[in-house]
């Protein structure tokens, strides 16, 4: 949750992440925005005796000791079998006659319903990508895997459930215009023509049509469908809104929608890391709500609790606790040396980073 500190560094409690800046009365700056606040920075400015104004991210699951020497669970949200054979055959039925949108919406909103479900029934709001996958088929995985990650999201910034529902099913649908669109130009190995990049870049509007009728939707929820490639810059399509113009739930989407489509293999490219696609996001920054994009980062394990990895000075570790606002920094304990590092700010290892 994000909440106001008003008193003493002593007051920050361990494992919150700083939203803002924090001065010293003078106007010296004490601590950037950003920051992890673990025991090593909260000892480096216990120097400081005056008071303190800061704005915090802040859960009570985010206290952790660098001393424990065992992985911590990965409690992230994932699907049983069961529920991958619900969403994989109910999504190949309903696609399967745009021609009956209030059957299609409806039972869209059910899995909406039981993807809601399944998230609050989680032990966080985290999300370990692997066990997302629904099935090998494009257009159900990313549809699933847009909604839920929407859901999330929406959930991590305090939404209501109400809101929270119906993200679910805006991504759900999110791409339903590309059903309109012929699969030779979908699943072009090669490059596409300007011609048939214009068209491809018409499936929001189509989907926003098909749906224009349904009574089981809000505009909001089809507006959001509509201008779910626009960007904050205004350098989206299809009107180049900027912006509070875009609206939120199509800022969520957007945010969402770009990460699964770098992390899924398609015929015309390779499948990026978590991390790498994390990186890549970082250099987009300016067209993402940066709020809706830092909530998102907390998000995602892009290293599971667990897994094992590798350094680039050579060492190998496992990782045992996430760094909210350092994704791709996690907390690890190095194996040769059962060691337990902070790669977030950790002295010794600030210009080592994970290679695998």
């Amino acid at each position: 949750m994000i909440k106001d500190v008003y008193g003493y560094v002593s007051d920050l409690p361990a494992g919150c992440i700083t939203e803002t800046d924090i001065y010293t009365d003078s106007g010296a700056l004490l601590c950037p925005k950003m920051t992890v606040i673990d025991q090593k920075i909260l000892q480096s400015l216990s120097d400081y005796h005056g008071k303190i104004h800061a704005t915090i991210y802040y859960s009570d699951a985010d206290e952790f000791d660098l001393e424990d020497d065992f992985p911590l669970p990965d409690d992230s949200i994932c699907f049983d079998e069961s529920f991958r054979q619900y969403a994989m055959e109910s999504l190949a039925r309903l696609y399967a006659n745009l021609d009956d949108i209030d059957n299609l919406t409806k039972g869209i909103i059910q899995i909406g319903e039981k993807v809601c479900s399944i998230i609050n029934d989680s032990k966080s709001l985290s999300l370990n990508l692997s066990k997302l996958k629904v099935c090998d088929e494009y257009t159900y995985r990313h549809s699933v895997d847009v909604g839920t990650m929407a859901a999330i999201l929406a959930k991590a910034l305090g939404e209501p459930d109400s809101f929270v529902r119906d993200i679910t099913v805006v991504g759900l649908l999110h791409d339903i215009g590309k059903e309109e669109i012929p699969n030779n130009i979908l699943n072009k190995p090669g490059k596409l023509t300007a011609t048939e990049f214009e068209l491809i870049k018409t499936h929001p509007v189509r989907g926003y049509r098909l749906l224009a009728k349904s009574p089981d939707l809000t505009e909001e929820m089809r507006q959001a469908i509509l201008n779910h490639h626009e960007n904050i810059d205004g350098s989206g399509y299809p009107r180049n809104l900027s912006g509070d113009q875009i609206g939120k739930m199509a800022q969520i989407i957007s945010i969402v929608d770009v990460y699964d489509a770098l992390v899924t293999a398609r015929p015309y490219k390779r499948a990026y890391t978590p991390a790498e696609a994390i990186e890549i996001m970082f250099t987009m920054s300016n067209k993402f709500n940066l709020k809706y994009f830092r909530a998102f980062l907390t998000i995602v394990n892009i290293y599971p609790n667990g897994s094992t990895i590798k350094l680039s000075n050579g060492e190998e570790g496992v990782v045992v606790r996430q760094n909210k606002a350092y994704p791709l920094r996690p907390v690890i304990k190095i194996t040769s040396i059962q060691t337990v590092v902070d790669l977030s700010n950790d002295r010794n290892y600030l210009s080592t980073v994970i290679v695998k």
